[in-house]
C-alpha cells in the first residue's frame, strides 16, 4: 500500500513503569505495573495513522538483533507501518525507562545520545513521496530533522512538526523563512492554565504554521491559527489507564481529519477525542480507529 504519510523520528524501545505516586528523592517505590512499548512519538503516530486507514512509511534509526529490537519492528510490522531506516546500522536497541503515577505525571530517561548522527543517514526519497510529512523535531535529535524539514518545504508537502515540549531549534525560523508550514504542536502542563497560554503565544508568535496547536492532558488542546483566532477543544472524560503515546494519538488524529479536510475545530475535537480513547486503553489493545473515536465524541456526556 502506498504511504500517504511519512513520519520522522528517533526509535526505541521503552518500558513503562505505573507507580502510585513519585517517591522523594534517594528513596523508591512499589511498581504497581509494567509494560513494553515503543518510542518516539513518530513510530506511535505512524501505527495510529494505519489504523485510521492513513498508510504511513516511518523514516527512523535502526534497532539492532537483539529481543528488544525484534519486539519493536514485531510491533510496527502488526501495525502495518513501513520502515523507510537510516543507514546507520546500530549495536543494540535504544531503550528508554517512562515513569507514570496515578495523577497521570510522568518522567521519562532516554537513552537517545548519538542518535541525531544516525537520523542523518536517513535517504530522505521515501519521505518525501507521500503529500504530508509528520516530523519530530526535539532538542535531543539536534539538527537531524532540518533536511527533511527543508526537503519537504521545497516540495510543497503538507508538514505537521512535533517540538514534544522542546524550546524551537535555533535553526528553525531560519529553514522555514517566509513559508509556512501545516501545523506546529507542542504540550504543556495540564496543571498550571498560564503556562499553557504561554507556550501559544509563544509558539504562534514563531509565525511559522497556519496553525499552533499546544495539548494541555486531561484540559484538551488550546490552538491559534495565522489570523489571531484562539480555539479550544475539550478532553472527554475518560478512566485514565495509561498516558505514554497519547500525544501521538492525539497527532495523528489530527493529522487523519486533516487530510478529511475537517475544519480546525473539528481536527481538534476528533484530535483530544483520540488522545481521550488512548488513555482509555491497556497499551496492548489495537489501535483505535476513526469509528472508535468518533463514538466515543458521539457518546452522551454522561456514559464518556
Amino acid at each position: 500500500m502506498i504511504p500517504s504519510v511519512s513520519c520522522f523520528s528517533y526509535l526505541a524501545s521503552v518500558q513503562t513503569l505505573q507507580v502510585e505516586r513519585f517517591p522523594p528523592i534517594n528513596y523508591g517505590t512499589d511498581v504497581v505495573s509494567s509494560e513494553r512499548f515503543v518510542a518516539g512519538d513518530g513510530p506511535i503516530v505512524a501505527g495510529a495513522l494505519c489504523a485510521l486507514g492513513d498508510p504511513a512509511v516511518l523514516g527512523s534509526n535502526q534497532v539492532a538483533d537483539d529481543d528488544a529490537g525484534h519486539a519493536v519492528l514485531m510491533r510496527l510490522r502488526r501495525w502495518g507501518v513501513t520502515l523507510a531506516p537510516s543507514a546507520a546500522s546500530a549495536s543494540h536497541t535504544r531503550a528508554n525507562v517512562v515513569i507514570c503515577d496515578r495523577d497521570g505525571n510522568r518522567t521519562w530517561f532516554s537513552g537517545l545520545r548519538g542518535v541525531a548522527d544516525e537520523l542523518a543517514a536517513i535517504d530522505l526519497a521515501a519521505l518525501l513521496a507521500p503529500p504530508l510529512a509528520y516530523i519530530d523535531c526535539y532538542e535531543v535529535l539536534g539538527a537531524a530533522p532540518r533536511a527533511l524539514l527543508a526537503a519537504a518545504l521545497d516540495a510543497g508537502t503538507d508538514i505537521v512538526l512535533n517540538l514534544g515540549g522542546s524550546p524551537p531549534a535555533p535553526w528553525l525560523t531560519t529553514v522555514i523563512g517566509q513559508r509556512r508550514i501545516g501545523v506546529v504542536q507542542t504540550n504543556a502542563d495540564e496543571n498550571d492554565a498560564a503556562e499553557a497560554e504561554h507556550t501559544l503565544d509563544a509558539l504562534s508568535a514563531l509565525g511559522i504554521a497556519d496553525a499552533a496547536v499546544v495539548t494541555v492532558g486531561r484540559r484538551g488542546a488550546l490552538a491559534r491559527t495565522r489570523t489571531g483566532t484562539t480555539l479550544a477543544a475539550p478532553a472527554v472524560t475518560v478512566d485514565v489507564r495509561q498516558v505514554h503515546g497519547a500525544g501521538a494519538a492525539f497527532s495523528a488524529a489530527l493529522i487523519h481529519a486533516r487530510r478529511r479536510g475537517e475544519t480546525l475545530p473539528a481536527c481538534l475535537r476528533f484530535a483530544c477525542a483520540a488522545g481521550s480513547l488512548w488513555c482509555s486503553r491497556p497499551s496492548d489493545a489495537p489501535l483505535p480507529r476513526a469509528r472508535d473515536i468518533t463514538a466515543l465524541l458521539d457518546r452522551p456526556s454522561g456514559d464518556r
